[in-house]
């Protein structure tokens, strides 16, 4: 059986700007560019499709809908391996970017996805489930909320492991990275609760645990993509952290974000919902591949 590795994604609006500041960069950052927004995240799509993966891609239809750019939140896709993978909606914690979801699950209708929503609690989808060696990591106790982490739980076969963080992590993929080519799970123990790191130890080894420092996750440390052995980070990560990451064994690729990254507040696996599902099991709408997004960013 043949896997595709896709990539939901959603270029900013033309006229994308800043809103609701609602993380500790956006809170003090100035004017964003929307333009030059819209290259940092077509260097990023283009870079995921040359290491292989297919992205899919929704512009946001309103420009309201500034947070649409951060699809990391945007659901979570499980394919379980027969009949149509399931598309797990988020229930999001702040007001603005709960209207997002309606569009995602139409995009996911038209996709062949089976779409299904937790029913209650908070639940940020991807930005708080990360995989690694077999199990799947829910993460709560920043955006999302135990009740909503447990709703969400049902959905996920095999193994789970319930991850409980604080601010300023404000997302899983804040506190731990799996690096699964390498058999390494980046983590920040400063902002993981000891019995769940405790948990992460026992299950996995110290060994393979990489620490990175609070201060650290506050440039995105946790928050590259790796596809691979490639690691596409924002370029404001750490000199230490990349040093380790390639100690471990990865390459890694800084991309600059100054608009989406440093002033939005999200780095390249926050631009980002990944799933592995089998080839063939949904179908992407030519206007939402990423040859057709780019003629129009290309354009401008």
């Amino acid at each position: 059986m043949s896997f595709t590795e896709l990539y939901l994604m959603s270029p900013p609006h033309p006229r994308w700007a800043i809103r609701a500041r609602a993380n500790f960069r956006s809170k003090e950052a100035g004017p964003v560019d929307a333009r030059t927004a819209r290259r940092e995240w077509l260097q990023l799509a283009e870079a995921i499709e040359a290491s292989g993966g297919t992205v899919v891609a929704l512009p946001p239809p309103d420009e309201a809908l500034t947070g649409m750019p951060y699809a990391a939140e945007c659901g979570q896709i499980v394919d379980r391996g027969d009949g149509a993978p399931l598309f797990v909606l988020p229930r999001m914690a702040h007001a603005h970017r709960r209207p997002e979801r309606e569009h995602w699950a139409a995009l996911a209708r038209v996709m062949g996805f089976e779409v299904v929503d937790p029913g209650e609690g908070i639940w940020e989808a991807q930005g708080d489930v990360a995989f690694f060696d077999g199990a799947t990591l829910l993460f709560f106790g920043g955006r999302t909320d135990e009740a909503g982490m447990r709703a969400a739980a049902r959905f996920f076969p095999g193994e789970r492991i319930a991850v409980q963080i604080r601010e300023p992590a404000f997302h899983g993929n804040m506190a731990a990275l799996p690096l699964p080519a390498v058999d390494r799970l980046l983590v920040c123990p400063d902002v993981i609760h000891p019995a769940s790191l405790e948990r992460l130890r026992q299950r996995f080894g110290a060994g393979r645990l990489l620490k990175v420092t609070e201060e650290e996750i506050r440039s995105y440390a946790t928050n590259g993509l790796p596809i691979g052995r490639t690691w596409l980070a924002p370029s404001v990560v750490p000199d230490r952290v990349v040093a380790l990451v390639e100690r471990a064994g990865m390459t890694v690729r800084r991309l600059p974000m100054p608009n989406l990254c440093e002033k939005g507040g999200g780095a390249s696996r926050c631009l980002v919902s990944h799933a592995r599902v089998r080839t063939g099991a949904v179908r992407i709408p030519e206007e939402n591949r990423l040859a057709a997004i780019a003629r129009q960013i290309e354009a401008e």
